[in-house]
């Protein structure tokens, strides 16, 4: 079943380039290509793959690269399956990649490697995806070796793989790991989350599937029963803190509208997010190494651009002079290295990617990564806070917490190999009102007010 998300496909020409998102061309000798997938290996390698996005709706099979942070993309093309769908790219390098395709009229799928840069691209068969119930959605590596991948449910249950000798042999994962799916329940291309060995994916009924085990193992979860029949994906910062969004139910006649649900402990449970601010609805993403920053883009017709939240999702700013101009995919290394996806030119097949180059995201955090800091967002919250530590890598960082009175109410220490990270602080239990947080490490020590309300 082809359960792609809607795209709205209507194509704005002369966007102008800007300080924040100058343009880059992605390659594609052809109008109208729109970026619906980027994945970065490192802020210099990215992936990304291409549709149609004139209004005609054919199959693509296109996919560019860059290993200069976009400064030049090299486009290919993935030969001998012309009828085929591309859900996703995964690259671990810049020669190295998967890509999960779906045959959109009769049914079943193909996973494909490159070792070449796209030259060729070589079936993975012990990865199945039979007609007419297969439909692969999802690959995913931590290595070169290691990886997982996933589709709709074929002979009864979701049909999900692990690797670990880089797809030579996929194992299909017992039944009885997977949680059974409902009727008409299926996954969805490219919506899903990783957080170090734990994932998460989306589906038609407004579930999510989570594995802690890098797909071993799986437990279920309803975000709220009015989105019984909604797509989802999910975004996860941590293991714990994640955001739900409403994709629609793959038609125009009930789009995306732009509503959240959050959640604090990993996806057992969800709630509503509040939000202000323009509310778009192609693509989202947090921002690695900022404190609960997020980036969403638009591209329908009359709310289009791109935003970011400094505060989980709850309040949305346009980036300037980006507002009516549509932009799709989005994918980010950390504050300084972001991309948003466009479409070719009509006329010379130029542009079609857009890379951040302003500063509106490293004022949300301006610490100095060589001395060391630590904030915590959002302040005032409703207790739960996340805490964002720079510049301590393989140091203990101690947090303490006081209420009013002097009375220690929270004490955690914790340890990353990570240059930053965000640690999730958890003080729901707590009455209104003011706290202090006492960071330590080594001899360096930081205070900061905490507001609960």
């Amino acid at each position: 079943m082809k359960k792609l998300l809607f795209l709205f496909v209507f194509v704005l020409t002369g966007i102008a380039a800007n300080a924040q998102w100058p343009i880059q061309s992605t390659g594609f000798p052809l109008p109208s290509v729109g970026i619906n997938n980027i994945q970065a290996v490192d802020q210099n390698i990215l992936w990304a793959t291409g549709y149609d996005g004139s209004g005609g709706a054919v199959d693509l099979q296109v996919f560019t690269r860059t290993n200069d942070g976009g400064a030049t993309w090299t486009a290919g093309e993935i030969l001998d399956y012309p009828s085929y769908g591309v859900a996703m790219i995964f690259g671990v390098n810049y020669t190295t990649a998967w890509v999960p395709l779906y045959e959109a009229t009769s049914g079943g799928g193909v996973l494909l490697k490159t070792t070449d840069g796209g030259a060729t691209w070589t079936p993975q068969t012990t990865a199945a995806f039979t007609a007419p119930n297969g439909f692969p959605n999802v690959v995913h590596f931590w290595s070169e070796t290691e990886g997982f991948c996933f589709g709709d449910p074929n002979g009864g249950y979701m049909e999900i793989y692990t690797t670990t000798d880089g797809g030579d042999n996929w194992v299909r994962v017992p039944q009885a790991n997977i949680p059974a799916n409902l009727s008409s329940e299926y996954g969805l291309t490219n919506c899903y989350s990783v957080v170090d060995n734990t994932i998460w994916f989306g589906t038609t009924k407004g579930r999510v599937y989570k594995s802690i085990d890098k797909g071993l193992n799986w437990t279920v979860s309803t975000v709220t029963s009015s989105w019984s029949n909604i797509f989802v994906d999910v975004d996860f910062i941590s293991a714990t803190h994640g955001i739900a969004h409403h994709r629609g139910n793959g038609t125009a006649t009930l789009p995306a509208d732009g509503s959240k649900y959050e959640t604090f402990d990993g996806g057992t449970t969800w709630s509503l997010v509040t939000q202000t601010g323009p509310l778009y609805t192609n693509d989202f993403a947090f921002v690695p190494g900022l404190p609960n920053t997020m980036v969403a883009t638009g591209s329908e017709s009359g709310n289009s651009g791109v935003a970011y939240s400094p505060d989980g999702g709850h309040t949305w700013t346009d980036f300037d002079t980006t507002a009516g101009y549509q932009f799709l995919a989005t994918e980010w290394v950390d504050n300084l290295h972001g991309w948003a996806g466009g479409f070719t030119d009509a006329n010379d097949f130029s542009g079609g990617m857009f890379k951040y180059g302003g500063d509106v995201l490293t004022d949300i955090l301006n610490i100095d990564p060589k001395q060391g800091g630590v904030k915590i967002y959002p302040n005032p919250s409703n207790g739960h806070f996340t805490c964002a530590i720079i510049g301590f890598e393989s140091k203990n960082v101690n947090i303490t917490i006081y209420n009013a009175v002097g009375q220690e109410v929270y004490n955690n220490t914790v340890n990353q190999s990570l240059i930053s990270y965000n640690h999730y602080i958890d003080l729901s239990n707590l009455e209104s009102g003011l706290y202090i947080a006492c960071i330590q490490s080594g001899n360096k020590v930081m205070t900061e007010k905490l507001s609960i309300r």
